[in-house]
């Protein structure tokens, strides 16, 4: 696992070595165990290295074959390593190394670029091809790791990270309008916008090459749906294939040469994580589950008696890392720091990370895109009662909905409502009044008049996000929808790219076992009824691979989202930080906020908590904290 970053230009006189040093060291974090930069002309390759495979000095990058002809800078980890390094020495190459970034080096050698279909794992990496003087990018299927490109105007630039962009020196630290709205309305910033502008994600599943002055891009490989897949299955008879496929991917997710955790909540994803890996031949495993050291947290949010009863039924060391309110307030500004890039969530994925990091571990399990594939999330009802109300309300005429309901005294899960009448689409109407944080009305009163959208404009960033990926599956049915927004409008956007970045900031190695894409196309393969049936699916694929006890218990323990008392926190702890960003002279310092709209939703979240939601408060400081960390502006 590592940081990679690099340009290519059209003019090789041009140098850029100085640019690329300057960007590995804004993500040395990412890897902290070596560094390299390599010139080759046109091209400067950078790595910043997190040695967890081979830790010796041959694993080092960026990496050549053997003329020198190609090199690679790699981020990741290639689970089917030794599968793909056993085909490549039957073709007679032979090996310096015990890492899967020469086994991804050779394999592009041997096959050229379908090489990357062949690739089981998690990655982010570059090729540089000095024999066809071009330039090679690819990410891998789900979008675990990151990768982001911006084109200058004589070349292009690539990084892990959005901070390497901004250190490089080639373009400005300048905030994306575009980006700001959709994170106020979303909560995350999704593709194809990111914080700074000029700069996008490669998207998962996609490669792109550079050559001759030219960027071009191409998709190789896309979520499956059932839609598409074979005649209706029962539970029963889709649960052997998902078990084997699970199996399967804890044995080759084992793979690392430092220690392994498990991040382990009270609940049914992680349980299954760790009875997974144990039945999967992992040995030496330990348990990691945050607890609260006092007051209402943990009655409410701590899942460490839970997590203990698990961890002892499966025969696992546990550690429970204590987390203080005082201790939160104390590293708010290194949270955000850490963040890369604005987003509502993370901080718990920057806490556990810190905590394992703490503890002497490189590599964890997590759970990870196990609510999104089984069914797990209780927004679920949500969304198809709001789809029902929109589709009886869909010939009121649309200006109806914001007279009725769009008042700023009414509460905002009351305002959002107005999205449901007049709908053209009532499935994105339903998503846009369950994920919305803002309102188009609030977007507009909030943000500096020259950073706020075009009154003349109909498409917001947020509804522009979730129509594109409602279109993708339009032939599907209402729950198979759901389904494919919950990965491609939360999961990869959001919940993938910060755990990354929270992760990485400590040099730990994330790991979602139920996000390998074997094992992701067998449960695709499913039917929506009964992939989506509240984990019931996954509990059956657990059958036999865990105490049939702990099975039946973890299936009737209550439903716990991994989160914090944000709301006890905002209000205590962190109250006096929050008032000090929100002073109208360092709000209209920073340039994105107006100062009195923020003031106003202040004033009104003091005296009322509950009718505005903690969710915008935090929303609103995160964006201004964070470009002050960052030093971006618009």
């Amino acid at each position: 696992m590592c940081g990679i970053a690099g340009i290519v230009l059209r003019d090789p006189s041009r140098p850029s070595c100085g640019a690329v040093e300057q960007m590995l060291a804004a993500i040395r974090h990412r890897g902290p165990d070596g560094r390299g930069v390599k010139s080759l002309g046109p091209c400067v390759l950078g790595n910043v290295r997190l040695a967890i495979v081979d830790l010796t000095e041959c694993g080092a990058q960026p990496m050549s074959n053997d003329d020198g002809s190609i090199w690679i800078t790699y981020n990741g980890e290639t689970y089917n390593a030794a599968e793909l390094r056993g085909y490549l020495e039957g073709r007679g190459h032979r090996f310096r190394s015990a890492t899967d970034t020469e086994v991804v080096l050779r394999l592009y050698e041997e096959l050229g670029d379908d090489f990357v279909t062949k690739l089981r794992g998690m990655f982010a990496f570059a090729i540089w091809d000095d024999r066809r003087n071009r330039l090679l990018l690819a990410r891998d299927r789900l979008g675990i790791k990151p990768l982001y490109i911006a084109p200058i105007p004589n070349g292009l630039v690539f990084a892990s990270e959005l901070r390497a962009f901004a250190a490089s020196g080639l373009l400005p630290a300048k905030l994306d309008p575009r980006a700001a709205r959709a994170f106020l309305q979303l909560g995350h910033i999704p593709a194809p916008w990111s914080a700074l502008s000029g700069v996008e994600p490669l998207l998962p599943g996609e490669m792109a090459v550079w050559q001759d002055g030219g960027l071009c891009r191409s998709t190789y490989w896309q979520l499956p749906l059932s839609c598409s897949g074979p005649e209706p299955m029962s539970r029963d008879e889709a649960a052997p294939a998902i078990q084997a496929a699970l199996l399967d991917a804890a044995r080759l997710h084992r793979l690392s040469d430092v220690p392994v955790a498990v991040f382990l909540s009270g609940g049914v994803d992680s349980a299954a994580v760790a009875a997974l890996m144990q039945a999967g031949g992992a040995r030496d495993l330990t348990a990691l589950t945050i607890g609260f050291a006092e007051g209402a947290e943990r009655g409410t949010f701590d899942e460490s008696e839970s997590s203990q009863r698990t961890a002892e039924q499966l025969g696992i060391p546990h550690l429970v890392l204590q987390l203080s309110a005082a201790e939160t307030a104390g590293s708010l500004d290194q949270a955000l720091w850490a963040m890369d890039q604005p987003t509502m969530d993370g901080l718990n994925a920057y806490w556990i990370s810190r905590a394992a990091a703490g503890a002497g571990f490189k590599v964890a399990l997590s759970g990870q895109g196990g609510d999104e594939l089984f069914g797990g999330y209780t927004s679920l009802r949500w969304f198809q009662r709001f789809e029902g109300a929109a589709k009886n309300l869909r010939y009121v005429p649309v200006g109806a909905g914001p007279i009725l309901f769009d008042h700023s005294g009414f509460p905002m899960r009351w305002r959002k409502l107005s999205y449901l009448m007049g709908a053209g689409d009532p499935f994105v109407a339903a998503q846009l009044a369950v994920r919305v944080l803002f309102l188009d009305s609030d977007v507009g009163r909030l943000m500096m008049p020259s950073l706020a959208r075009d009154r003349l404009s109909t498409n917001t960033e947020a509804a522009e996000h979730i129509r594109y990926w409602a279109a993708q599956c339009a032939n599907c049915d209402s729950l198979e929808k759901i389904a494919l927004l919950d990965i491609h409008a939360h999961l990869q956007p959001r919940l993938l790219r910060d755990g990354d970045a929270m992760s990485m900031a400590h040099g730990l190695e994330v790991r979602p076992l139920f996000l390998d894409h074997d094992v992701v196309g067998r449960v695709m393969w499913a039917p929506p009824r009964v992939r989506m049936d509240h984990k019931s699916l996954l509990l059956a694929a657990l059958r036999g691979l865990m105490p049939e006890a702990l099975r039946s218990e973890i299936a009737a323990r209550p439903k716990h989202t991994f989160t914090f008392p944000f709301s006890h926190w905002i209000s205590g702890p962190w109250r006096s930080e929050i008032q000090n960003a929100f002073d109208p002279n360092r709000i209209r310092a920073a340039g994105i906020f107006q100062p009195e709209a923020v003031s106003s939703l202040w004033n009104q979240y003091c005296r009322s908590p509950e009718a505005i939601g903690w969710s915008r408060i935090w929303t609103l400081f995160v964006l201004q904290r964070w470009s002050e960390v960052m030093g971006v502006r618009p």
